[in-house]
């Protein structure tokens, strides 16, 4: 089975709590990247989930910080207006998100591989979790029975074949 990977969009970040006078949300990056945000002249906004419900929205002003970024969009200038949009999540085309680095993925490719063990599937990535140091891979196994969550570590997951949708799992024991 082959996955298309053409114009589908991707959750790059999610808009927090309103700061300041103007209207400003606070940004939080799925890849903890901002070139790719802070360059945007328009963004897609739809509940957290939902891409096939977002809206263009015109981005007014972005404020670069530190250690993160704001955006406020056109229309939602202040606190008041711009809570409405707070929990959103901001979609982007592949094309347009963060560049990924070799034995990197974003999270809507892992969902729905297929995990196999020595060649024989045992199971499917039905979601991804932050879990601190490592994520964690919440899989449905094949047989049937309660989801379990292995680590995404390479003592555990080899091949990650997103094109073929298949994940190798090196450690079947993860799976009991």
């Amino acid at each position: 089975m082959t996955r298309p990977l053409g114009r589908e969009l991707l959750a790059a970040a999610k808009l927090g709590a309103p700061k300041g006078v103007r209207g400003a949300l606070k940004v939080q990056s799925y890849s903890g990247e901002f070139d790719h945000l802070a360059s945007l002249e328009f963004a897609l906004l739809g509940p957290e989930g939902k891409p096939e419900l977002a809206s263009p929205m015109r981005i007014a002003a972005v404020d670069r910080g530190a250690i993160g970024m704001s955006i406020v969009f056109a229309g939602y200038d202040s606190p008041e207006k711009a809570r409405a949009l707070t929990g959103m999540e901001l979609f982007l085309p592949r094309e347009a998100a963060s560049p990924l680095a070799e034995n990197e993925w974003y999270i809507h490719d892992l969902v729905g591989l297929k995990l196999t063990l020595s060649g024989e599937p045992v199971g499917e990535v039905v979601g991804v979790l932050d879990g601190g140091a490592d994520p964690l891979l919440e899989i449905k196994p094949a047989k049937g029975g309660a989801a379990c969550l292995v680590p995404f570590r390479g003592e555990f997951i080899g091949a990650v074949d997103v094109g073929a949708g298949t994940m190798e799992l090196l450690a079947g024991w993860l799976l009991e």
